[in-house]
């Protein structure tokens, strides 16, 4: 993981407006691509929506119409045979379409689910169906080292302050599955809190630069993965941890996706698959569980937990 991220800088340095791509397959007409990741415990509100986009013509593309208004959204529970339908609203500080339900059902963990798509003109329903993972909760202080503002929260307005050389080794992003042991599919995102500035530290000076500089701008801002957003996706274990009485997925070894020093939020949860293949599949968006569509509609089931890095004594 360390020379991942090492090579994400480098290359992040050289090359801050540049990004490999390639070729995906060729559609014809009209293709709608659907968006949505159902987290247990919570709604499907403006934190967490469904999206729905049509693809355009480039040389007649209006941003405008990349939302679709004009459709009908339902989402069904299977297990208990409730279904209810979503409502479109504007997120003007976003300036997003989003799909949400107003009656504002709680995703229960273990849960299936289905969602069905209809637009007017398309005789095919858009559809899919996710079964959400176990409850799952983070433990921001496995280990019990935090104190009154030195440790990570759950809570973004009280985090506290951790040394660098200390962020993984006394407080492991630790997973709660509760009675569920085994293996699961695990994604995390270390997210950097603050804006971009060129007062900005790098936590290990990359080749002898220690703060960001000002071309790394767009970069830093760059959707996906970047040296503000870094992810970690895999397959991993929970086991019984004697000390809790319960099941833990522990990661300890992720420090050097602090980039920077400053405030961070991480996130951890366990996901279904179609959340997981289209997360690492090669043009993963065929292989998010949409049927008639592209895109992804999947679960989660975890939490975000708010840290800020600091020099240690060592760092200073």
């Amino acid at each position: 993981m360390v020379k991942h991220i090492a090579i994400l800088v480098f290359s992040l340095l050289l090359v801050a407006a540049c990004s490999d791509y390639h070729s995906a397959p060729r559609f014809e007409g009209e293709v709608y691509s659907v968006a949505g990741l159902l987290i247990s415990g919570h709604s499907i509100d403006l934190e967490h929506p469904l999206y729905i986009t049509k693809s355009a013509n480039i040389s007649e593309f209006d941003p405008l119409n990349l939302f679709v208004t004009e459709a009908e959204l339902k989402i069904f529970e299977l297990d208990t045979g409730k279904s209810w339908e979503l409502e479109h609203v504007i997120d003007f500080s976003q300036m997003r379409v989003k799909w949400i339900d107003p009656q504002r059902n709680i995703i229960q963990p273990g849960y299936r689910y289905r969602m069905e798509l209809r637009i007017p003109r398309l005789t095919e329903i858009i559809s899919a169906e996710t079964t959400v993972p176990p409850p799952a909760e983070l433990n921001p202080d496995y280990y019990g080292n935090g104190s009154a503002g030195a440790n990570p929260t759950l809570d973004e307005a009280s985090m506290g302050e951790v040394a660098f050389k200390d962020a993984d080794y006394r407080f492991p992003i630790a997973l709660n599955t509760f009675d569920k042991a085994g293996t699961f599919n695990f994604i995390a995102e270390i997210y950097c809190l603050e804006e971009f500035s060129t007062n900005l530290e790098f936590t290990t000076p990359v080749m002898g630069i220690t703060h960001a500089p000002a071309e790394m701008e767009s970069g830093y801002y760059a959707s996906g993965e970047s040296m503000r957003r870094i992810m970690i996706q895999a397959r991993f274990a929970s086991a019984f941890s004697a000390e809790h009485d319960s099941n833990y997925l522990l990661l300890r070894d992720y420090r050097q996706a602090y980039i920077f020093f400053g405030r961070y939020r991480v996130s951890a949860y366990l996901c279904d698959q179609n959340y997981y293949r289209y997360k690492y599949m090669p043009e993963g968006y065929l292989h998010g569980g949409i049927k008639n569509g592209l895109g992804y509609f999947g679960s989660a089931s975890g939490g975000a937990m708010y840290v800020r890095i600091v020099k240690g004594e060592e760092e200073e």
